[in-house]
């Protein structure tokens, strides 16, 4: 843990990222100065967002296996015109 603990600096992360292709650079600097942000924000906000959903898309899956579990566990259902005549019968 401390060894973790002496990547971080002020509770963040620092890395390099190189070799980013020119149009993905552009775009970038162009959303950050709309928004009138930094680069640097601007890329963490995409980050963010990106971890945010993957983090969604994990929960989903999860949560899709635990339904299929479940749906699994159910009796089988048979034909339901039966029960349905017989529940309007009463």
């Amino acid at each position: 843990m401390r060894r973790d603990s002496q990547r971080f600096q002020n509770g963040s992360m620092n890395i390099t990222v190189k070799n980013i292709p020119e149009p993905i650079y552009r775009v970038m600097k162009r959303e950050a100065k709309r928004k009138r942000r930094s680069l640097n924000s601007e890329i963490i906000q995409v980050l963010e967002a990106e971890a945010a959903e993957a983090e969604r898309r994990r929960q989903l899956s999860n949560l899709r296996k635990e339904l299929d579990r479940f749906a699994a566990s159910l009796p089988p259902v048979g034909e339901s015109a039966p029960l349905i005549r017989a529940d309007r019968e009463r």
